[in-house]
């Protein structure tokens, strides 16, 4: 029988912190004032997070349905291949969806309350979220598997996340966040591009035509440098507008990081103990991009 801790792990719970960090992003983008509560912020947070987890299931569930996760064998645990709960035979597929369904309505639910409480200029962005976790697995869009749209989608509903909670704080959209949390969504879509790559194969023959699979494995580096190197120049383009701090600039610290994954991905992306490295180290870079994004707002 499923436990709760069974439902609890298939969402990806270390993939969620992300996910966190950009609610904390947004929450911390400078402003004159503040309209909202701790308690609404904590509420936000619960939505994102729900919302993501939500994400997560969908995708392991139509990945399922596709046989994307039942042929992967080149996948690198727990970076790719899914949470693999349907495949151990530790939740049925059904299960998965009921909960992604569930866990989708809840953050629905508490979202509208955060708009009936705090305003309903947040009201599309929450549409937009729930409609990014739907589309990007699910068919007719299937974005993850139609090249660079799904690292789109990615970018902007992180974007979207940043915006969000930048506007919560103030009860009025906040347009000045919008570079910050650009630069933040590119990051996180990187996560997903370096994560492709072990799936290659298998997203082939589940007929997924990721940007891995359409740029080709010895390309993925350019689209790699192409999307830190437009995240800092947004973040560059925020400082100049005076919307954040220059100090923000401490993000650079992460920037070898960066280099040595795209160097890694052009010269080895061949080699699978390299290949793990370089997954490893670009998740932690991009957490560390931004912990200090959100610290150097302080």
């Amino acid at each position: 029988m499923s436990s709760i801790k069974d439902y609890f792990l298939a969402t990806r719970p270390t993939f969620l912190i992300i996910t966190l960090l950009g609610c904390l992003l947004g929450l911390s983008i400078p402003h004159s004032s503040s309209s909202s509560s701790w308690l609404m912020s904590l509420i936000g947070m619960i939505v994102a997070i729900f919302a993501h987890a939500g994400a997560n299931l969908l995708n392991d569930y139509f990945d399922h349905l596709n046989g994307s996760d039942e042929c992967n064998h080149d996948r690198i645990s727990p970076f790719t291949g899914g949470s693999r709960f349907i495949q151990n035979r530790l939740l049925s597929a059904k299960h998965i969806y009921v909960f992604a369904i569930c866990l989708l309505s809840l953050s629905t639910t508490l979202g509208l309350y955060i708009c009936y409480m705090n305003g309903w200029v947040l009201l599309p962005i929450g549409i937009f979220g729930i409609l990014m976790a739907w589309a990007y697995s699910a068919k007719p869009l299937q974005l993850m598997s139609k090249g660079i749209l799904g690292e789109i989608a990615i970018a902007i509903a992180w974007s979207m996340l940043v915006i969000g909670f930048a506007t919560l704080e103030r009860s009025h959209m906040a347009y000045e966040a919008i570079p910050s949390g650009i630069a933040f969504g590119l990051m996180v879509s990187n996560i997903l591009l370096v994560n492709q790559v072990p799936d290659i194969h298998a997203d082939k023959l589940a007929g997924k035509m990721t940007l891995a699979i359409r740029c080709g494995l010895q390309n993925v580096w350019i689209w790699y440098v192409g999307i830190f190197v437009a995240a800092y120049a947004l973040q560059i383009l925020s400082i100049s507008n005076n919307n954040i701090p220059s100090k923000s600039l401490a993000t650079i610290a992460v920037l070898p990081a960066f280099i040595y994954c795209a160097y890694l991905l052009q010269r080895h992306y061949g080699d699978r103990e390299k290949l793990k490295s370089t997954l490893l180290t670009n998740l932690i870079a991009v957490h560390a991009y931004a912990i200090l994004f959100c610290i150097s707002m302080i």
